[in-house]
């Protein structure tokens, strides 16, 4: 190690138990998306947001700028990723702490996460609040996702501050709301401006891999549609008023779904080589039927369908995969007079868009570099799910994830966190924005 390097990583280890102390004070204040859940255990972001806003005043940044997003404000951008016009932000507004750096002329880097996290759920033996530190892990709701790499960035900035290192770009810290429900805090930050050239990393739990790129998803949902009639009964052609069984061909269309999706495998657009899985259609929720005795007049498929970024469409996000399912949809039975008279119904819930990096760019290698010099085996390997990249790569912020934690356990009950995963993580962060804000 050089003895910056050493000096750094030392001042990461002298704080270790204020960084884990300030991971458990982000679990113990709720924030729980207002747009999932049990309406009982809805928090909002508003008091994690305050939090943060105190953790960075610490900190002693140059300048912040918090504000509420607004659907009608960025109307403007409709067409593209992000948006969604029922959302609304009263008490949830984002954070964003600048800490200016030498040289006007050296550019910024932002360290960027999100503040909320999905709801509860069932099946807890820890208090999903309580933050417990327990066997080297810490527990809590939002723990993986993604408050654990918050506060590995806040200690990183912590340590560099304690280890006496003066940086001559400027460093941003954002804090976004509504990244668990499609991203639109995100697209309110790049609309206002906060763009960092040298690069943003945003601190999502990779179980310390560089990820310089993450996946799209379009959830979908197709109604096939039935006639009801008693289902005990020798059904009449359709033609003379006989009923049709939605179920029958809901069935079908799950088969379709199955073959196109085992024909992604080999597709060389449906893979990447940082992704170890291929893009795939698969079914989430099927509703469908009345009654125990009546043909169902209605089949509900809803499902979950992956793109890459070399399918993105003019507008940034998942058109092209969208048209390729609903020419499926349409045509999964071509010869069926009824399907013809009564076509399903597609309705699209969520396009979350996707985003690349080059693995040449410096804030992919330096990242790594970090990370070897502290002796971590990070890899270069790709998110599977949505996180908040594309915007910013797509506003001219080479992007990539980076932080402790595994996402396997997101969303789950007891999610945890490793202490020492986010000690690691504090020392590359650290070790990065040392490296890149010179």
């Amino acid at each position: 190690m050089s003895e910056t390097t050493d000096r750094i990583v030392r001042a990461v280890e002298a704080r270790a138990e204020d960084t884990l102390a300030l991971l458990q004070r982000l679990l113990r204040t709720p924030s729980v998306n207002p747009w999932f859940g049990d309406r009982a255990e809805i928090s909002g972001e508003g008091g994690v947001q305050q939090l943060y806003q105190q953790l960075l005043t610490e900190l002693d940044p140059d300048e912040f700028d918090v504000w509420e997003p607004s659907a009608e404000g960025l109307a403007h951008r409709a067409d593209g990723p992000g948006y969604y016009p029922d959302h609304v932000f009263t008490g949830r507004p984002n954070v964003v702490a600048r800490f200016r750096g030498t040289d006007p002329t050296a550019g910024a880097l932002m360290i960027q996460g999100h503040s909320d996290v999905v709801s509860v759920g069932s099946g807890w033996t820890e208090e999903p609040f309580g933050g417990a530190r327990r066997n080297g892990r810490v527990y809590g709701r939002g723990s993986a996702d993604m408050k654990g790499g918050m506060a590995a960035a806040l200690g990183a900035i912590g340590a560099l501050r304690d280890a006496g290192v003066v940086l001559r770009a400027d460093l941003l810290v954002a804090s976004v709301v509504d990244e668990e429900a499609g991203g639109m805090g995100t697209l309110a930050l790049v609309d206002r401006g906060h763009i960092a050239a040298l690069g943003t990393i945003v601190p999502e739990a990779t179980d310390l891999n560089v990820a310089p790129l993450c996946r799209g998803i379009l959830w979908g949902e197709v109604t096939v549609h039935g006639r009801a009639g008693h289902i005990e009964l020798k059904r009449m052609l359709w033609q003379d008023g006989g009923a049709v069984d939605a179920i029958e061909y809901g069935r079908r269309l799950l088969n379709a779904f199955a073959e196109r999706s085992s024909a992604w495998v080999a597709d060389p657009l449906k893979n990447h080589a940082h992704i170890p899985i291929p893009c795939a259609i698969k079914v989430a929720q099927i509703e469908g039927g009345e009654f125990p005795t009546t043909y169902a007049s209605s089949c509900k498929i809803t499902f979950n369908a992956q793109y890459l970024p070399a399918q993105k469409d003019e507008h940034g996000l998942g058109g092209v995969v969208k048209r390729e399912l609903e020419q499926l949809i349409a045509g999964f039975a071509p010869e069926d007079e009824w399907l013809r008279q009564h076509p399903p119904t597609v309705r699209w819930l969520v396009d979350a868009d996707c985003g690349e990096t080059a693995d040449d760019d410096p804030v992919v290698t330096r990242t790594l570099a970090a990370a070897k010099s502290v002796g971590i085996g990070s890899a270069l390997e790709g998110c599977m799910s949505h996180v908040d990249m594309g915007l910013t790569i797509d506003a001219g912020s080479p992007t990539i994830c980076f932080g402790p934690g595994q996402m396997a356990v997101a969303h789950q009950p007891d999610e945890y966190i490793s202490e020492t995963d986010v000690l690691a993580a504090t020392k590359v962060l650290a070790l990065t924005i040392a490296d890149l804000c010179g």
